[in-house]
C-alpha cells in the first residue's frame, strides 16, 4: 500500500509514518505539489496527504485531479490543516471529495482513531492488513500471463501476494493497457519460490500497477498459496 505525503514542512511526517506503518503503507513524500502532482498517477497511491499551510493554493487543485479519475475507495484523501484553516476552504475540501481533515502537528491518539475509521470506511482493516503482511515478497515470486486479446505473454515484477489478489507490474504497461476491468486472464502462471501454480484471473485495476483476483485454482495450487502465504507471516 502507497501513500503519498505533499509537506514542504517536516511537521507531519514522523507522527504520520508511524500511524501508516501498522496499516501497510509506506509513505512517499513530496516537498513539491508541482512534482506530486506530475507523479499521482505512476505512483496510484492508496492515501494522498496534503499540508494545506505548505500549498495552499495547490492543495484544491491536487485533490480536484484526483477526483477526476479515482473514486473515494480507491484513492483515501487527507489533509493536513491547522488554524489558520478557514471553515469556508473545509465546505470546498468535503464538495471536491476529501475524506479527512486533521491537525498537521498529527498526534496519536485521536488522530490514529479518526484515520483507522477513515481507512476501515473505504479500504477493510483486514484487507489493509493481508496487504501490509504479504506485501514485499522480494524476489520469491514471479508471475507471468497471456493477454488474451493479443495472445502476447506478459512479464513483469509482483508487488505483493495475497490469498485472493496479487499485484503486479509489467514490464512494458502498453502491452496490458487493452485489457479492462472484468477481463478473464485464463493463462496464468505464479512462481512461488520453487513451487509453479497455474491460475485463472480477473483484472480488477489496470494500470502501471495491476490487481488481479484468482478466480480458478486446482486444490493443491491454493495449498501451495496458502503455503507460501504462511511462512511470510
Amino acid at each position: 500500500m502507497k501513500a503519498m505525503l505533499i509537506a514542504d514542512s517536516d511537521t507531519s511526517v514522523g507522527a504520520l509514518v508511524e500511524i501508516l506503518r501498522p496499516y501497510g503503507f509506506d509513505v512517499i513524500r513530496y516537498r513539491s505539489a508541482v512534482k506530486a502532482l506530475d507523479n499521482i498517477c505512476e505512483i496510484e497511491p492508496d492515501a494522498v496527504f496534503i499540508s494545506t499551510a505548505d500549498f495552499p493554493r495547490h492543495w484544491k487543485v491536487i485533490a480536484q485531479f484526483i477526483r477526476s479519475y479515482a473514486e473515494r475507495d480507491r484513492t483515501i484523501i487527507v489533509l493536513l490543516t491547522n488554524e489558520r484553516f478557514a471553515s469556508e476552504e473545509a465546505d470546498k475540501a468535503i464538495h471536491i471529495g476529501v475524506q479527512a481533515m486533521i491537525d498537521e502537528s498529527v498526534r496519536k491518539g485521536d488522530d490514529s482513531e479518526r484515520l483507522a475509521g477513515i481507512f476501515s470506511r473505504y479500504k477493510p482493516t483486514a484487507e489493509l492488513r493481508e496487504t501490509f503482511e504479504y506485501h514485499d515478497v522480494g524476489e520469491r515470486a514471479s508471475f507471468l500471463f497471456t493477454n488474451p486479446i493479443t495472445e502476447t505473454i506478459i512479464t513483469g515484477k509482483v508487488e505483493g501476494v495475497t490469498k485472493t489478489e496479487i499485484m503486479f507490474r509489467p514490464d512494458a504497461p502498453s502491452a496490458t493497457a487493452d485489457l479492462a476491468v472484468g477481463d478473464v486472464l485464463d493463462q496464468c502462471s505464479l512462481k512461488l519460490d520453487a513451487e509453479v501454480i497455474q491460475a485463472k484471473c480477473l483484472v480488477t485495476r489496470n494500470g502501471n500497477v495491476m490487481h488481479l483476483d484468482f478466480q480458478a485454482m486446482a486444490d493443491k495450487d491454493r495449498a501451495a498459496l496458502e503455503r507460501f502465504i504462511s511462512a511470510a507471516v
